[in-house]
């Protein structure tokens, strides 16, 4: 313990105490309890800081990995309970829901790099799993709307993102849609369903002879589009670490 105690040699106002864990905690006591601001660093590099009472955080903390994804989340006796925001090192928006019990909970949103998104409601153990699960594309409106395991799309129809209402989205689903599923590519075949059309591709890019002599096949833009608006998705073979150096 590093700072003032009292005369029960507890630690009373700001003080830095370390545990046998190697976890130190820098914050205000009142006489053995923490009371007020203070911060929690962990042995593994992440920290949790917010407003301490009675010895347990309350209100709003931040919670911070190793990895520097930061959880902004709403704490009642030390646990996440209530709406919570992620975002990764580089403060992209990564997620946004409730928590219960310092798990997922409810409707909750998970935002990818491309610009999509997956949304539903989460199961008892704050996966993405049910059968009112959806894809989102880029767009913010096209979307596959079905049944889920862990965030895999099983069975889903096209849809359109209609609405959303106190982050609880509504989707029509498109009449006459065919059924999608994750169509995970291997090392030699790209597809199973390779005709089949990506709804979201189909209204921005088509595949054209190209205009640059003896290239061949080109891809080409059906509409005009902003620098660094997803147009596309590549799915090509996967292969491993060891395949690409002997190729």
């Amino acid at each position: 313990i590093s700072g003032h105690l009292d005369d029960d040699g507890l630690p009373h106002g700001f003080c830095t105490v370390t545990y046998s864990s190697t976890d130190r905690f820098e914050g205000n006591f009142v006489h053995g309890e923490k009371n007020g601001r203070g911060k929690f660093f962990f042995f593994d590099g992440s920290t949790l800081e917010g407003y301490y009472v009675d010895d347990a955080l309350q209100g709003q903390g931040i919670y911070t990995y190793e990895d520097g994804v930061v959880l902004h989340g709403t704490y009642v006796d030390g646990e996440l309970n209530g709406p919570a925001q992620e975002y990764d090192s580089d403060g992209r928006l990564i997620f946004k829901g409730q928590y219960k019990d310092n798990i997922r909970h409810g409707v909750c949103w998970i935002y990818y790099p491309d610009g999509g998104s997956l949304v539903g409601e989460v199961n008892e153990e704050g996966e993405m799993t049910g059968e009112k699960i959806a894809y989102v594309y880029p767009d913010g409106k096209t979307a596959y709307s079905g049944r889920f395991i862990d965030g895999e799309m099983i069975e889903a129809k096209l849809a359109t993102l209609t609405s959303v209402e106190d982050g609880k989205p509504q989707f029509e689903v498109v009449p006459g849609s065919p059924m999608y599923s994750f169509d995970k590519s291997t090392s030699s075949c790209i597809s199973t369903n390779a005709l089949l059309p990506d709804p979201y591709e189909s209204e921005r890019v088509y595949v054209d002879v190209s205009l640059i002599s003896s290239a061949g096949e080109g891809l080409f833009s059906k509409v005009a589009a902003e620098a660094s608006t997803v147009m596309s998705f590549y799915n090509g073979v996967r292969i491993t670490h060891q395949e690409v150096k002997e190729r």
